[in-house]
């Protein structure tokens, strides 16, 4: 801990303009950046680096504030200020996102928002070779790690496939398994897209933050659409891989960078 306070004394030392909690901010999350503070480690109580630092315990608090607000730490009364351990989710895995993040270690729940059958959207129809207004089932849910939301996923499902979302629970990877329903290919779509509000008080985070979009189109070995289905993802707190499969890069412009990937 006297190591990560005197690296800290250094950067705080090389003379920024920005304000002195900013400063600590960014020198904390530089620092878990590259892993001087690994995933799960304590920082020093605010006391500490108040009297270590030279600094107010109003400036440490507010910089706290801030790595907090980008999902960086997590303060506990009584236990202390720990390093987010971030999610690691592969795009080319079978199992499905509840499966790989509790392999992983994390607590990891779901907050229902909608399962129901539904009229599909137009551009939803077309993805699954269904006909206008066709009825589907309609998922949306909040994915949430250590109760903290992370990602907002909407899926439609043709109703053979899932004819009574109201009874789905958990994974829908394990319901689909059980029925010997079996994903044989997806397609990913990623994309660069801007928080809305509606979007934002979901995932707790400012109106305009950066998210990416995932667009998956899953399918069995008839090459039938199984799911389609439109997640935004917290870029703070998500890291992704991708294996057994190509990855091409699409144009980029000026509002957006979209890549796409098969895994087979």
């Amino acid at each position: 801990m006297s190591d990560l306070i005197a690296w800290l004394r250094q950067q705080l030392a090389q003379g920024a303009t920005a304000p002195r909690y900013m400063q600590l901010a960014t020198a904390i999350e530089t620092a878990i950046k590259q892993r001087i503070l690994a995933a799960e480690d304590y920082l020093p109580s605010e006391r500490l680096m108040a009297e270590e630092l030279a600094l107010s315990r109003v400036t440490i608090s507010k910089a706290m504030k801030l790595l907090e607000e980008k999902a960086l730490i997590s303060r506990q009364q009584g236990i202390g200020t720990q390093v987010v351990k971030h999610a690691g989710y592969s795009l080319s895995q079978e199992r499905g996102f509840t499966a790989q993040l509790l392999r992983s270690g994390n607590h990891v729940s779901n907050q229902w928002l909608l399962r129901a059958c539904l009229p599909a959207p137009a551009h939803v129809t077309k993805f699954l070779a269904l006909e206008s207004n066709a009825i589907v089932a309609t998922l949306r849910l909040l994915r949430l790690i250590d109760e903290n939301p992370v990602s907002l996923e909407t899926t439609y499902i043709p109703l053979r496939f899932l004819p009574d979302p109201e009874k789905l629970e958990n994974s829908l990877y394990a319901l689909w398994q059980s029925r010997n329903i079996v994903p044989e290919g997806k397609h990913f779509q990623l994309k660069a897209v801007a928080c809305n509000e509606e979007i934002a008080g979901l995932l707790n985070v400012h109106s305009g933050t950066p998210l990416l979009q995932i667009v998956q189109t899953s399918r069995n070995a008839l090459g039938e659409v199984l799911a389609f289905s439109e997640t935004l993802c917290r870029s703070d707190v998500y890291e992704f891989a991708v294996s057994n499969g190509g990855l091409m890069a699409l144009p980029i412009t000026p509002d957006n960078v979209v890549a796409e990937c098969c895994c087979l």
